[in-house]
This record gives C-alpha cells, sequence and structure tokens, in this order.
C-alpha cells in the first residue's frame, strides 16, 4: 500500500511538472529535473526518517534522536549502534559498532576519540583550543573573515580579485582577476598586486595597499579596515576588541591582565574561582604553594587537594607529617603508636625484620617499592612520583 501510495504522488508532481511545457516554457526541462528530484528526495527522506524512528522534523537520515539530542549511531562512542550503548574509554565506534581504540584520523585526548582535524578543543593536538568563534579545519584554527572576504580552504580571500580563487573559491585565471572575473588586464580604478586587481578602496585582502589584509570583525572602507560594531575598539591596527571583557586589552588597548585574571567591566579581576595572592590569581583550591589560603605551602608529600594539603603514596598525615603507617616506629599502624625498643613492620610492633626484604633502622620494608627508602634508606619520593624497582619514577 505504502508503493502505490507514493507512486500516485510521483505521478501527480510529474503531471504537475509537465504542465508548463505545453505552454512552451523554455526552461521548462530544468523545473521538470528539479521537481521530480524533489519529489523523489522527499519520499525518500520520509521512508528513511520513519525506518530510523524520528520525527521527521528534527534529525538527519542518519541520525536519531538520543535524549532529545540528534545522534548519528553509526560513529558516535557514547551511542554506538543505539541510544545508550557507551564504548568505553579510549574506544571509537564505526559502522555502529565499538572498536578498540581510536581510529581513522581520531586521536585519544584524555581517554576520548576525538578527531583533531575538526575538533575547535583539540585542534591539530590534544588540549590545542581555538580562539573564540575560530573553527577548526585540516586540524588548523581558522578565524572568521573580513567583511567582503570568503574562507577558501582554510584562508580568507577576496574572489573579487584572487587569481585562484576568482568569483569562487577554486576558480583559477590563467591571466588576472578583476571585480571576480578573469581578465586580461587590470580595469581602471584597480591596482595590480601580481595577477590580482583589487580596488584597494573595499579589497578586504588588499586594503588601501597590496597585502594589507583585514581581519574578521572588520571592513574595507576608503582604504581603511575599520570595525564594524559600534562598541569594538581596534587595537594595534589588526583586532576589534571589547574593552569591557577583552583580557588582552582591558579597559584600553594594550592593557594586559596576568593570567589567571579576568576582564570585568574594563578592570582585571581575578575569576571567581581564583584568589589574589602576590598580585597573582591563584586557585588555592590545587595551588601547592598556596593551599587553601596564600602562603599555605603543603611539603614534598603532600598534594593540594580541594585547599587542603593530603598525604599522597599511600602515606598518612599524623601531627602534621606525612608517615608510612605500615613500618614507621613512631607510628606503627596508628598515629602515635611508638614501638619503643622494637621494630615496626606490616602496622605492628615485631622484635625483628626477619620476614622482611630489607630494614631501615626500626622500619621493616622493602627499598623496592618505598616511597620514603625507595632504592636506599631515606631516599624520598617526591608528591607525584611512584616508588618502582627501587626507582622514582613520574613527574
Amino acid at each position: 500500500m505504502t508503493t502505490s501510495r507514493w507512486t500516485w504522488l510521483n505521478t501527480l508532481l510529474l503531471v504537475g511538472s509537465l504542465g508548463p511545457l505545453a505552454c512552451g516554457d523554455n526552461n521548462g526541462g530544468g523545473a521538470t529535473a528539479t521537481a521530480d528530484g524533489t519529489a523523489g528526495d522527499e519520499v525518500g527522506t520520509m521512508d528513511t526518517a520513519s525506518e530510523a524512528g524520528t520525527d521527521g522534523g528534527g534529525c538527519s537520515a542518519t541520525e536519531i534522536d538520543c535524549n532529545g539530542q540528534c545522534t548519528d549511531v553509526g560513529l558516535d562512542a557514547n551511542n554506538c549502534g543505539t541510544c545508550g550503548n557507551d564504548c568505553g574509554m579510549g574506544n571509537s565506534c564505526l559502522d555502529g559498532a565499538c572498536v578498540n581504540g581510536c581510529q581513522g584520523s581520531t586521536v585519544e585526548c584524555n581517554g576520548e576519540c576525538v578527531d583533531i582535524t575538526g575538533d575547535p578543543n583539540n585542534c591539530g593536538d590534544c588540549g590545542n583550543t581555538c580562539d573564540g568563534l575560530d573553527e577548526c579545519v585540516n586540524g588548523q584554527c581558522v578565524g572568521g573573515c573580513a567583511v567582503g572576504a570568503e574562507l577558501c580552504g582554510t584562508e580568507c580571500v577576496s574572489t573579487e580579485s584572487d587569481p585562484n580563487n576568482c568569483g569562487a573559491c577554486g576558480s583559477i585565471c590563467d591571466t588576472f582577476c578583476g571585480g571576480g572575473v578573469c581578465v586580461g588586464e587590470c580595469p581602471m580604478g584597480t591596482l595590480q598586486c601580481g595577477e590580482a586587481c583589487p580596488n584597494p578602496a573595499t579589497d578586504p585582502a588588499n586594503c588601501g595597499e597590496c597585502g594589507n589584509s583585514c581581519n574578521e570583525g572588520q571592513a574595507c572602507e576608503a582604504g581603511n579596515c575599520v570595525c564594524t560594531d559600534p562598541n569594538l575598539v581596534q587595537c594595534g591596527g589588526d583586532n576589534c576588541v571589547d574593552l569591557t571583557s577583552d583580557n588582552n586589552n582591558c579597559g584600553a588597548c594594550g592593557n594586559d591582565c596576568n593570567n589567571g585574571d579576568a576582564c570585568v567591566n574594563g578592570q582585571c579581576e581575578c575569576g571567581p574561582d581564583s584568589t589574589l595572592c602576590n598580585g597573582e590569581c591563584i586557585d588555592t583550591n590545587n595551588d601547592n604553594n598556596n593551599c587553601g589560603s596564600c602562603g599555605n605551602n603543603c611539603n614534598n608529600l603532600e598534594n593540594c587537594q580541594g585547599g587542603q594539603c593530603e598525604c599522597v603514596n599511600g602515606l598518612t598525615g599524623c601531627g602534621g607529617e606525612c608517615v608510612n603507617a605500615d613500618n614507621d616506629p613512631n607510628n606503627c599502624g596508628q598515629c602515635g603508636n611508638d614501638c619503643g625498643d622494637l621494630v615496626c613492620g606490616g602496622g605492628e610492633c615485631l622484635p625483628n625484620c626477619d620476614q622482611f626484604q630489607d630494614q631501615c633502622g626500626g622500619s621493616c620494608t622493602d627499598l623496592d617499592n618505598d616511597p620514603l627508602n625507595c632504592g636506599d634508606c631515606g631516599n624520598v619520593c617526591d608528591a607525584d612520583e611512584q616508588c618502582d624497582n627501587g626507582n622514582c619514577q613520574g613527574g
């Protein structure tokens, strides 16, 4: 029944499209092809949408609705093959099936497979974030173009004068390009810049002179690059910035807020998650030199976590000192448990260390993995290191 219904609809569309031919419309052939193609596309899309289970008004033919978001279950590692099927960290999804590791142009960044050729948060490399509204194109951050310029590949060009993109991207002239068409010589009123013939009064790639390109948010007016937004100010002749919020031009051109600072209403201030310590904005939640408050230093066996200096490597804090309660004779098994003339091993006071690999004073230990006695008695590993086979590694 479905086939016959759509056949009937196609017949009506075909008859409607043929009508103008009988009236002698010279464009009837093109109209017929467009109408037929459009009708066919609409029918195919409706069938695909019904099969995919979409509502036909939101997701494309290759996507389905997963919790209100259109998702390609053929490639989405969080919804692989079906909504909610997570491939796990470091794995990817191909043709709706989870595969081990990252495939194709994706690489692992913080446990997630990302496409570094098009991800603005990992453009060309993990963690390389594109500024503002810049796009990631073929692994390169590409900003927006000036008014009148067009993005061809990764470069903003003036199709009015670019001989390699004359009138449209990829349209190459053998001679000169002027006014968006290939010409034998540069027209009157234009400059000759190689094989480009720009109007220096308006050309965004050759504004006022050859090679002077305007940036995003600018237009070439009377041979000068000017900001198109009246709320923005031109700083350094290159960029249009908002002096009320630009960290590099806060309140005035060139007034650079320090790292961690934020420009708020034209004033450099510390952000909501930072504190001003000795003229520098610091996150006291995780700064080992300013943990919880300015000047509070964690020692080399501690890390700052949540504003508190916490012992690492399985050590225990006893009286402001990080100790190994497994073999500390003054804190054996728990803080304050003093073994006296005995030794400490395995968290117990013992008469000797005969059942242990090594002994350092009153501590029974294994020099291969003891972070306070790594490889040799008294050799202490730093907070970001582990003792492995008698060597402090990491950091």
